[in-house]
């Protein structure tokens, strides 16, 4: 079965303040602003037409406009560190009522439209309220000492043979938007939903950028991607 999506609002938040990489959403990498990536993945993105950057910043929020898509004035109360995905995911849902709410992060520019299509119809076609993608690892997982996917006290197995670890990287999320504003007002949180479905991508797609260092591994990873697609315009121009 094939659910209908109903209305579908798409956002890119785009907080001013960065505390680890400054004006984060603006720095350039590869020759364009980090959000540019984004903002033109969704824009090729066959199911997505209602699309705003999610900011509290008129300057990131004019650049959005110039780059075709709508402007979301976030209010001041959710800017501060402590204003969380919970808050703000709402307060967009609350406002503009879609029945499907996508957010894409502006901080995993490797992510493209065929990315955000695909996590669509796996949530299309499932029972989920909620689809947040994420990277998953069958190497040999602890946390606070204790063996995660593994048994210490048996020989240790081939990789491929452990349980896989999933880890959230939040590229894509996708939400029921009327299963969302309920749980947020009856419990007070809701992006992990009622019925959640971790869906796995590409994990060099997922690098999300948090540091200096990942700023720096993004923008070698995106040269290396314009290299091979100048490389195919190239091969293409001179076979014509």
């Amino acid at each position: 079965m094939i659910r209908n999506l109903g209305k579908i609002v798409a956002h890119i938040p785009a907080r001013a303040g960065s505390q680890r990489v400054r004006i984060k959403n603006l720095r350039y990498l590869a020759g364009k602003p980090l959000i540019a990536y984004t903002i033109t993945a969704a824009r090729k993105s066959k199911y997505l037409s209602d699309i705003y950057v999610n900011t509290d910043s008129p300057i990131i929020g004019q650049f959005a406009e110039e780059m075709g898509v709508k402007y979301y004035k976030r209010s001041s109360d959710l800017t501060a560190d402590n204003s969380t995905s919970d808050d703000f995911n709402y307060d967009i849902i609350n406002n503009l009522k879609p029945d499907t709410l996508i957010m894409i992060n502006p901080v995993c520019p490797l992510i493209e439209a065929s990315d955000i299509d695909e996590v669509v119809e796996a949530y299309q076609k499932s029972s989920a309220d909620a689809v947040i993608t994420s990277t998953a690892t069958s190497m040999q997982c602890f946390y606070k000492g204790k063996s995660i996917n593994i048994d210490t006290e048996a020989q240790l197995q081939p990789t491929q043979f452990n349980e896989p670890v999933f880890v959230c990287n939040w590229a894509i999320s996708i939400w029921d938007a009327n299963i969302f504003a309920e749980n947020y007002k009856t419990r007070g949180y809701a992006v992990f939903g009622k019925k959640l479905i971790l869906y796995t991508i590409d994990p060099v797609k997922s690098i999300k950028i948090s540091t200096e260092e990942d700023f720096g591994l993004a923008e070698q990873l995106m040269l290396i991607r314009q290299n091979r697609q100048n490389k195919v315009k190239i091969i293409q121009y001179w076979g014509e």
